[in-house]
């Protein structure tokens, strides 16, 4: 098959995309795989796939783990950042979940979410807005609304100007008790960039001197990105802090779960899966049981923040 080009063939009870040469089963319709392949590009496209399973099951498992054995039942769920819908998937199938709300700043994929919803027949996702930057400054939402505040992959993006308001929406509308999940967020205090750029250090560099940086040493990626690129809202190079996933206010009186439930130090130990990061374990290990000696959380020293907080009653 000539590059540049992307076949699809509807067998009825799935469809098989074809890219490159190489074959793909899935249970989305021809109108999903068009819309992302027009989003993210027919090379990525294939990777959007699986999401469901290989990410939802793995971030989301040991929410909802931890919800069950608390006899958690009839619960109203908010996405924060729906992107390819993979997520609102998983959480439409369980159980637990009676109503979803969704939202992302992104049409595409709020046009791609809205599709499967429908095409799915995915009945407890109540909506799936779309929403601007300013708008997720005050969302649509009363005060303490939910039971669960599920935020994946989505501080980084947020810009430095309104990061802090944006959070602190999410805290508004968790409803006492109710859950926070902040996951698969790379940590700006971890040396090593690992979700934008790839490179150490860069999220400390003022914005020019990385720009030079990246397209130095990361030429391929960065070398006919223009500035204004680079440094555009939602490029998340810049990675977030522990203390940004906090609300400004009540910070003290959040119970931290992330441990228990089975999160942060835990779940890297768990997921470790390349051979680099099984074999810096120990050193990670040290490193946790130093930050837990000074009375502070392991999340810290982690490339990734994947937390939950639990609101008070």
């Amino acid at each position: 098959m000539p590059a540049g080009t992307f076949h699809i063939v509807d067998r009825g009870d799935h469809r098989v995309l074809t890219v490159a040469g190489r074959d793909y089963r899935t249970y989305y319709s021809e109108r999903v795989l068009r819309l992302l392949i027009e989003r993210k590009g027919e090379s990525r496209a294939a990777l959007y796939l699986d999401f469901k399973r290989t990410r939802g099951e793995l971030f989301l498992g040991p929410l909802f783990t931890w919800l069950r054995a608390r006899g958690a039942a009839k619960l109203t769920l908010l996405e924060v950042g729906c992107s390819f819908g993979h997520m609102t998937e998983y959480v439409a199938d369980q159980p637990e979940v009676t109503s979803v709300y969704g939202f992302d700043t992104d049409p595409a994929f709020v046009a791609i979410t809205r599709a499967k919803v429908e095409e799915l027949g995915l009945r407890s996702v109540r909506e799936v807005q779309q929403l601007s930057n300013e708008q997720t400054c005050t969302l649509p939402y009363p005060d303490a609304a939910f039971d669960v505040v599920l935020v994946a992959g989505v501080i980084e993006h947020l810009p430095a100007r309104t990061r802090r308001r944006q959070v602190d929406e999410y805290y508004r509308v968790l409803a006492p008790g109710g859950h926070i999940a902040i996951l698969d967020t790379p940590n700006r205090w971890f040396p090593l960039e690992t979700h934008s750029v790839g490179l150490p250090l860069v999220q400390f560099f003022p914005a020019p001197v990385a720009y030079r940086y990246a397209r130095l040493l990361r030429r391929r990626a960065f070398g006919d990105v223009p500035y204004a690129e680079f440094v555009a809202d939602g490029t998340g190079w810049r990675n977030a802090t522990l203390a940004e996933c906090l609300p400004s206010r009540g910070a003290d009186r959040v119970q931290d779960v992330t441990e228990a439930a089975g999160y942060g130090w835990r779940f890297f130990r768990n997921t470790a899966r390349s051979r680099v990061r099984r074999a810096l374990l120990p050193l990670f290990a040290v490193t946790v049981a130093a930050l837990r000696a000074a009375g502070q959380s392991p999340s810290l020293c982690l490339p990734y923040l994947n937390l939950l907080f639990q609101w008070p009653r």
